[in-house]
């Protein structure tokens, strides 16, 4: 779908070029439109057997079958579930049956980063209104679940399945509710936690890793299990400790966000929040995020020009109680920062907090 990206095409990029998901579209008979593609809420209405999902899924199959006497890599990327939120899977999962998140209903207040309370009041809506738009969220989910089993169905039935390493995972998370929000631009467990598999038969056991473990770390990985050195400039460590195991060792994770093309939105205010200076809003969509997770369950979020948040993940997995700012925490808040720090100092990282 070309739609919203052609501004990160490289200068000799040929704009007038479409992908070939464009051209089966067209020989179906679908007419792009006045722009000359085919936008993601037109897609998102077309029937199953003409999704892109289902595209994919045909296109990794073909490769399968034609590659299966050779080695190859297959990077599969499906953009659902995303907005608009709408597909051929719409009434699959009835909006009374879906559990909203425990913690929809936190009522940010003023020891939160204003931009959350900002989102916030721009995302909040009744429950009812989060059950119908999860139900279709998780029909996308449904969607994308049936592909991945049918491209998994294939590689056994080349008999491929017990020496091809899968990895499924996702670029981020999504609140959905989660803190009445529904960005996936902030520091939440909801947000910032993504699905994360590996399977290889011939190699590793069946297990699951408890340990936190960052996406840095899947290509030490997968290059440690093809039997290749990790060379030195390589950020990341291999989850493999054995070639029929893997575990996350229990070491600090860190994340970062920092400000990109959503800054526009400090000049849409909700009505609840008007009393905000436009000088305020510019500055906190411009700030820059610093997270350290620890493995005994602590979760600094260090932010320069927002409020900072401490959670304590094991006593509090909802992220509800924001302890940076009780004093009695202020030992816990030094020693994470100082873990933040180092991070910075290894890899560079020049943000001042």
């Amino acid at each position: 779908i070309e739609d919203g990206y052609s501004q990160y095409y490289r200068a000799s990029r040929d704009r007038t070029a479409r992908s070939s998901y464009y051209h089966f579209l067209k020989n179906e008979g679908y007419d792009p439109d006045e722009k000359n593609v085919f936008g993601r809420s037109y897609v998102s209405n077309l029937p199953f057997n003409h999704s892109k999902p289902k595209f994919l899924e045909k296109k990794s199959i073909e490769f399968l079958e034609n590659h299966q006497h050779e080695p190859f890599m297959l990077y599969v990327n499906f953009l659902e579930p995303h907005s608009p939120y709408n597909g051929p899977f719409n009434d699959v999962h009835a909006p009374s049956s879906i559990i909203l998140p425990e913690n929809v209903n936190d009522s940010l207040d003023g020891d939160d980063p204003l931009r959350y309370r900002l989102l916030q009041a721009q995302h909040a809506r009744p429950e009812r209104e989060w059950q119908e738009l999860l139900s279709k969220y998780y029909g996308l989910v449904t969607e994308v679940d049936i592909c991945v089993g049918k491209i998994l169905n294939k590689l056994s039935d080349l008999g491929l399945a017990d020496n091809t390493i899968v990895v499924f995972t996702s670029d981020h998370g999504d609140m959905m509710g989660a803190h009445n929000m529904l960005a996936k631009t902030v520091m939440y467990e909801e947000s910032v936690r993504v699905p994360f598999l590996i399977r290889y038969p011939d190699r590793i056991k069946h297990q699951i890793v408890t340990n936190r473990v960052s996406q840095i770390d899947i290509v030490p990985t997968l290059l440690d299990l093809l039997g290749y050195s990790i060379p030195e400039p390589l950020q990341g460590k291999s989850l493999t400790e054995t070639a029929a195991s893997l575990s996350g060792t229990a070491e600090p994770i860190f994340i970062e966000w920092n400000p990109n093309r959503l800054r526009p939105l400090a000049s849409q205010v909700p009505d609840s929040m008007e009393n905000v200076s436009a000088e305020e809003r510019k500055k906190v969509y411009n700030a820059s995020i610093r997270t350290v997770i620890s493995p005994d369950g602590w979760k600094l979020n260090l932010c320069d020009h927002d409020r900072s948040q401490l959670f304590h993940l094991k006593k509090d997995p909802l992220e509800l109680v924001n302890l940076f700012y009780d004093s009695r925490y202020g030992q816990d808040v030094r020693r994470l920062t100082e873990l933040i720090y180092a991070w910075q100092n290894r890899t560079s990282d020049p943000l001042i907090l």
